[in-house]
């Protein structure tokens, strides 16, 4: 292809004023562009009404014209190739048209692979424009074909942007498997739909056709309203999760400068679920350890950095400096004298006034997670950085640690699920871990793939299902009893630091994040990084005890 143009198709149904023959001729052409595949004569004379021999007449005159073709093996139909030249005559003087071929020619070249345009038609989407990838094995979807939009990166980001009334009329039919991954379960897709809005980029992981993975994000107009969708698509083994994770932000730039080409005045919106609430006046630098204390009825958690103990709920808010600690703060519980504080591997006994005592902690490893039981009893998560082994036990004022299991490699965060046993974060290995209370033993509960983000927080509903935070996810995802994801809370925020259940009766869940390490254009789509959030789930959670040092 010459670099230089691209191809675009695009058929827009007309209603012709002017001879039946004319409409008849329209209508024929309508039923064969909006067709995913070849169709016969049969087809179209049921469809349409016309005898055979006028149907004949018809097809032979747009056959003559290059509007139809009939397939040399089957003698079915598709549209001709003279709709191309029409289309990009069409859209050659396009804005949208003549933005995105820049923008997609070098998506091409920066990615190596073939970028796309499409728009929404209906329930589907098509095909506008390519610029085709240099490789042998390469995506080459044909232009001006219609794709169902739940299984496609560009249908599934116009998707996450249309209104409920919108969004339901395209649901509303049997949404068709194609793959063993294609999402046909409407209440997961849009779940999944809230994801790709938090984020501003889907992705298709062979959801359509098995071996080719495509990320795209929607291009919006000034009210946030999806005009069309570009995308980068290419064969699984040169777009693994990994990379399709990192082109989506890149892409998803792309679909902002696009918009704002556009439309000048249009700005790159950051989409919120108006169910947050924000419990802060200033962001943490990085908020973690989130604990609901019912005897304040408030949420005691800890900007790790500053280091504070902060507490905002009920008729209190607050915040307890650390200043004296010489590390930052890992976890927190509240206990019966005020809280309980790890710093590395020290733990610190503090009051209203701030820092009491110090105590002895995990020696040499550093302290990741502070938990309590329905007793009080205080667990602790300490990793052995030169051993690469973290250690699970109880500890109290008295007897220090105790670890009772070893687990291979670091973690991020435990949670105590009463008689179950504990649930385990551990982020490099994408995979949450139960350990039965019993007898100890640990076998991997759920693994969550990296598409979705890293698990890194974990809360307990009073059924003892684990709620998992996801690193670079934007979520929060419920998993029921075998480990798979139930349910997906879409966040604001792309890196929930710890989750929490809280309020009168448990059934908010609340979030910190943090606004350390994160890019200005990060904050700018996520300028609630750093906040106190919380969102009612309509479940209510595990009441965590407090501890008893």
């Amino acid at each position: 292809m010459n670099d230089t143009q691209w191809s675009i198709d695009l058929i827009t149904p007309k209603s012709v004023a002017g001879t039946a023959l004319l409409g008849k001729a329209c209508d024929i052409i309508e039923i064969i562009g909006k067709s995913p595949g070849l169709v016969g004569q049969a087809a179209l004379s049921e469809r349409t009404g016309i005898p055979r021999a006028t149907l004949y007449r018809i097809l032979a005159a747009l056959i003559g014209r290059g509007l139809v073709r009939p397939d040399p093996v089957t003698q079915n139909y598709t549209l001709g190739f003279n709709f191309l030249e029409l289309a990009q005559n069409a859209w050659s003087s396009s804005d949208l048209a003549s933005i995105a071929s820049v923008e997609l020619r070098r998506l091409r070249d920066l990615t190596g692979e073939t970028s796309y345009l499409a728009v929404q038609e209906g329930s589907h989407v098509l095909a506008l424009g390519r610029f085709e990838s240099a490789h042998d094995k390469r995506s080459n979807a044909r232009l001006g074909v219609l794709k169902p939009m739940h299984c496609t990166s560009q249908g599934k980001s116009i998707l996450a942007h249309l209104s409920e009334a919108q969004l339901d009329a395209v649901l509303s039919g049997e949404l068709q498997s194609f793959t063993p991954n294609t999402i046909c379960d409407v209440e997961q897709l849009r779940s999944h739909l809230a994801i790709v809005r938090a984020r501003g980029y889907a992705i298709d992981d062979e959801e359509i056709v098995l071996g080719t993975r495509c990320v795209g994000a929607a291009i919006l107009d000034d009210g946030g309203r999806p005009l069309a969708a570009i995308s980068v698509a290419g064969p699984t083994f040169r777009m693994p999760p990994e990379r399709a994770e990192q082109l989506g932000k890149e892409i998803a730039e792309v679909a902002r400068r696009i918009s704002s080409q556009l439309t000048p005045t249009l700005k790159a919106a950051a989409y919120h679920s108006s169910g947050f609430r924000v419990w802060t006046n200033r962001a943490a630098y990085m908020g973690g350890a989130p604990r609901w204390d019912s005897r304040r009825n408030a949420l005691v958690w800890a900007d790790l950095l500053a280091p504070a103990v902060r507490i905002d709920g009920g008729e209190e808010s607050d915040s307890i400096s650390l200043h004296e600690l010489s590390q930052s703060i890992g976890s927190l519980v509240p206990s019966e004298n005020g809280f309980v504080v790890s710093t590395g591997g020290e733990v610190v006994l503090c009051g209203a006034e701030g820092i009491q005592n110090r105590v002895d902690g995990a020696g040499a490893s550093v302290i990741r997670a502070l938990r309590t039981d329905a007793s009080g009893i205080i667990w602790v998560a300490a990793f052995d950085v030169d051993a690469n082994v973290t250690r699970i036990g109880t500890w109290s004022v008295g007897a220090g640690f105790e670890p009772t299991l070893d687990l291979a490699g670091d973690v991020a965060d435990i949670a105590v699920a009463g008689d179950l046993g504990l649930y385990v974060a551990q982020p490099a290995r994408q995979s949450v871990l139960l350990v039965e209370r019993a007898t100890r033993r640990k076998r991997k509960f759920a693994d969550i793939p990296k598409v979705a983000g890293s698990p890194c927080a974990l809360a307990v509903d009073e059924n003892l299902n684990a709620w998992v935070g996801l690193s670079d996810g934007w979520s929060v995802v419920k998993l029921d009893e075998n480990g798979e994801i139930q349910r997906t809370i879409a966040l604001p925020i792309p890196n929930p630091t710890g989750i929490a259940f809280g309020g009168d009766d448990l059934s908010d869940l609340f979030v910190t994040s943090a606004r350390t390490g994160l890019s200005r254009e990060s904050l700018t789509n996520a300028p609630l990084s750093g906040q106190l959030l919380s969102v009612s789930v309509g479940e209510r959670g595990l009441p965590e005890a407090i501890g008893k040092p």
